[in-house]
């Protein structure tokens, strides 16, 4: 899509969405219409959690961006804002992308000014830093407040002319990479007289969190959750040995099934968990399952291991759900995407692969000394330590999709295993809704 057509579609969902009334549904009307306009064009949608003091998810940000990902984006920031209404609305259910959560977007200047109908339980508006705090602006942030709508101050740098948006402003986002540790101290105490909240993104790691929790900051964003805390020289406390030497067990190539289903039982809090796993709505269609030793019948040999490793994990105290979830994500969307090009049975290893990618996070030590005490395939550690090989080249394409590094994204290589946008765009939608469906049951069983 040209930027001109570009142009012309993104005024042309303004349009009609301003001439209807009402509720969000009003989008998912568009759907029809504003589809035959597409052409095999791609809005590529990642969501990045937003989490509070506690590290619990409180909200998602979702991130977009058309497809030509080694080109420069033709979609004006209008159509491309539109765009991702409808798919939240037609494509994705908007609560299989952010369950309950409120969903952060970017607004530009016209879609404040001239907002399409949305829920305003459902979404944040953000505005982005480039935008003139004018008095036009003003109005109509005052307007969106008065009628309800939650208003947040994207990459937040403070000068007096922000002032009344942020007598306005319920939350105010500051990049902390963007400053040094005195530049964020500032700009807190500056912000301390207006009533808002503090979000710090790109948190990259554990230590920068706790610092802006110290300064105030109760909302965070940022890839430090998937990061260990205190690497050099820590070693695997005893109580995450007992979970490490499971895993082992569970990855040895050589081990049959019944040794498996022996290792599983020993493990009463690990058998229950199997068991609502499978009587879960991810196994639909199956009679239920009443004893460990039918699960494991069930599942066969390849599907106990990854299941019993993801429950193992996510039966870490210490560690918050979103953190089993993120696993989860991963593993799918690796299996997902492998299966573009081999069949289902080797794509084992890319799920295995996923999975694994973040042991790191789990037992705060660096992932080299966890994989090299693990009896995995050299293909695996490979890809998670190096890279290499076609399970590599997965595994990084899922954690820059993941981080929205689209520009990252190594399009020959992926070319190569019949990837493209779209297969990369379905798979994480699908890992989405998997993860999330299935994260209730394995963090709740």
């Amino acid at each position: 899509m040209g930027e001109e057509q570009a142009q012309v579609y993104g005024q042309a969902i303004r349009t009609k969405v301003l001439a209807n009334s009402g509720d969000c549904a009003t989008i998912a009307q568009l759907v029809g219409s504003s589809e035959r306009t597409m052409t095999d064009q791609h809005i590529l949608l990642a969501r990045q959690p937003i989490f509070d003091i506690d590290i619990k998810v409180r909200a998602y940000e979702l991130l977009f961006r058309g497809d030509n990902t080694n080109q420069a984006n033709v979609f004006d920031g209008d159509s491309a804002t539109s765009q991702v209404f409808l798919n939240a609305f037609n494509e994705l259910d908007i609560s299989e992308v952010v369950q309950h959560h409120p969903a952060y977007i970017n607004f530009t200047r016209n879609l404040i000014i001239n907002p399409p109908p949305f829920d305003k339980h459902r979404f944040v508006i953000e505005v982005l830093e480039d935008i003139e705090a004018d008095a036009e602006l003003i109005e109509n942030l005052q307007k969106l407040k008065n009628a309800g709508y939650t208003i947040a101050l994207d990459d937040f740098v403070y000068s007096a002319k922000w002032d009344a948006a942020l007598h306005i402003a319920d939350i105010v986002k500051i990049d902390v990479l963007a400053f040094d540790e005195a530049e964020i101290k500032r700009h807190v105490n500056l912000l301390k007289r207006f009533n808002v909240i503090l979000l710090a993104e790109k948190v990259e790691t554990h230590e920068m969190f706790h610092y802006c929790k110290d300064l105030g900051f109760t909302l965070f964003q940022g890839y430090f959750l998937s990061k260990p805390e205190q690497v050099k020289g820590r070693k695997v406390p005893a109580n995450k040995l007992v979970v490490l030497n499971l895993l082992t067990q569970l990855q040895d190539p050589n081990a049959e099934l019944g040794k498996i289903a022996a290792i599983i039982v020993k493990d009463p809090v690990l058998s229950v968990k199997l068991i609502k796993l499978v009587n879960s709505a991810a196994f639909s269609g199956r009679r239920e399952i009443t004893s460990l030793q039918h699960a494991v019948s069930m599942l066969g040999l390849r599907q106990v291991k990854s299941w019993a490793t993801l429950l193992s994990l996510s039966n870490m105290a210490d560690k918050p759900n979103a953190l089993s979830v993120l696993a989860m994500t991963r593993a799918k969307m690796c299996q997902l995407l492998a299966e573009c090009f081999t069949n289902s049975a080797d794509s084992d290893a890319y799920f295995t692969t996923g999975l694994l990618s973040n042991l790191d996070a789990f037992f705060d030590v660096e992932l080299q000394e966890i994989i090299g005490s693990m009896p995995l395939s050299q293909l695996v550690v490979d890809a998670l330590l190096l890279g290499n090989g076609p399970i590599g080249t997965v595994i990084k394409t899922v954690i820059q999709f993941e981080q929205a590094q689209w520009d990252e994204l190594d399009m020959d290589a992926l070319a190569k295993l019949n990837i493209g946008t779209k297969e990369m765009e379905l798979a994480y939608r699908e890992s989405i809704r998997w993860a999330s469906q299935l994260g209730a049951v394995v963090n709740n069983a």
